[in-house]
């Protein structure tokens, strides 16, 4: 029996499935979060534009939520994202090791670039180190193009060593 998944169906199973590393999701699943999330986001960010343009910026409530989504949301979304990620890997027959790698790496370097790097006594300003940083930036971006696109393949029909069909299951 094939079940449609909502978008309130996808976001439970993110959040209740943040740390179950087996079995497989569903692209409906995975894209179904991400556009539930972004939404979310994006009507928080207007609302607390409204209400700072009403308040002529004396509540200051931009920074706090520009603070929320580019610090504590990604670090709080990390292993949610990484399982999901993994499931999603599985379903198409991959090891879900390879998403915990990639992400793993992009949480530590993104530390290291947001707390460390203006600390380091390199300047990469001048054009002797744009090309450096460049290289680097395209090299890092090249795993999260590999699970972006597995994003899109179909996922096995009928069960595989990962699991059961998730199209099968009933929500």
């Amino acid at each position: 029996m094939q079940n449609n998944m909502s978008m309130k169906d996808a976001v439970i199973a993110y959040w209740t499935k943040g740390f179950q590393f087996s079995g497989r999701a569903r692209r409906r699943e995975y894209w179904l979060n991400l556009l539930a999330t972004l939404i979310i986001e994006l009507v928080i960010g207007l609302l607390i534009m409204i209400i700072d343009v009403i308040s002529s910026y004396k509540a200051n409530l931009s920074e706090h939520y520009r603070f929320f989504v580019t610090t504590l949301f990604p670090y709080i979304n990390t292993i949610p994202a990484m399982a999901q990620s993994s499931r999603r890997l599985q379903d198409i027959n991959i090891n879900g090791k390879v998403a915990i790698v990639i992400m793993s790496i992009d949480v530590v370097l993104s530390f290291i670039f947001t707390h460390v790097y203006p600390i380091l006594p390199i300047d990469f300003t001048d054009k002797g180190g744009l090309a450096p940083m460049l290289m680097l930036t395209l090299l890092l971006s090249l795993p999260w193009l590999f699970l972006f696109i597995c994003n899109f393949i179909r996922g096995n029909h009928g069960p595989n060593k990962y699991g059961e069909d998730p199209k099968q299951t009933v929500y």
